[in-house]
């Protein structure tokens, strides 16, 4: 059954629906109309339809009420890169809570993220509950205390002083099959996109690589997240509001490039 459909009368042949699908699903007939070709595979990325100009083209593995316009601007270069080199990784917060409702809007963004052959196997636990992402962090040290390692973060929490969220109210992990060879990659992806996100709404973020390892190895963790079986966590952010405002871009070592 074909999933391209194309409205020849809209058409203006000018064959971009082709150039841009990454799997060759469309080529074009003696007419310079699109069509289907034999045997194709589909990854439903949505390159046909979104870059037709004339809306001439659809395509039935795309869910059509979940496409979304381009924005009427976007921001220029220099503000992308101011975005980029302010974002810094925050560890100490307010005492105010993330609403659930922008946590969902920062995971909103995420899911836009790109992943291996679009395959979108990422999923995420989200916790807005100051008290739960406190539990978190117990678990985490918890899970340090008993395999031996960094001591000096266990007595730091017996201390009273969170090392291993560092007090943030919310977290999101993100997790994958374990079987799923592109999982480490992609969760890394979406999650620096829910981050730079958050950056620009005004909030702060760390990774939390420990929450990350002490998921993937307690199973008290991986249950208060809820984190299913078969799979894994690959990536996770403590989010919060920032305490503090930085008023300046710290230097960085030159990038080492070998140009070719």
């Amino acid at each position: 059954m074909d999933f391209i459909k194309v409205d020849d009368a809209a058409c203006k042949r000018d064959g971009m629906c082709a150039d841009v699908c990454p799997t060759g699903c469309i080529e074009l007939d003696a007419e310079g109309l699109p069509r289907q070709t034999k045997g194709a595979m589909c990854i439903a990325c949505g390159h046909c339809v979104a870059v037709c100009p004339h809306e001439a083209l659809g395509n039935s593995n795309l869910d059509a009420a979940g496409m979304l316009p381009l924005p009427e601007s976007l921001p220029d270069a220099a503000s992308v890169r101011g975005l980029m080199l302010s974002r810094r990784s925050v560890r100490v917060y307010k005492d105010t809570p993330v609403p659930a409702a922008t946590l969902a809007g920062l995971l909103d963004t995420a899911r836009h993220a790109p992943t291996a052959v679009n395959t979108q196997n990422v999923a995420y636990a989200a916790c807005a509950d100051p008290a739960k992402t406190r539990e978190a962090a117990r678990l985490c040290i918890e899970w340090l205390r008993g395999a031996g390692v960094y001591p000096h973060m266990v007595a730091a929490w017996d201390k009273g002083r969170d090392a291993a969220l560092r007090g943030a109210p919310a977290i999101v992990v993100a997790h994958c099959p374990a079987d799923y060879a592109w999982g480490e990659t992609d969760c890394v992806i979406a999650v620096s996109y829910l981050e730079l996100f958050a950056a620009a709404s005004g909030l702060g973020t760390c990774w939390a690589g420990l929450l990350t390892r002490a998921a993937q190895a307690s199973a008290d963790l991986a249950r208060l997240l809820a984190i299913p079986e078969g799979s894994v966590a690959r990536a996770a952010l403590m989010i919060g509001y920032p305490k503090y405002r930085y008023r300046a871009v710290p230097s960085r070592r030159a990038a080492k490039v070998t140009w070719l």
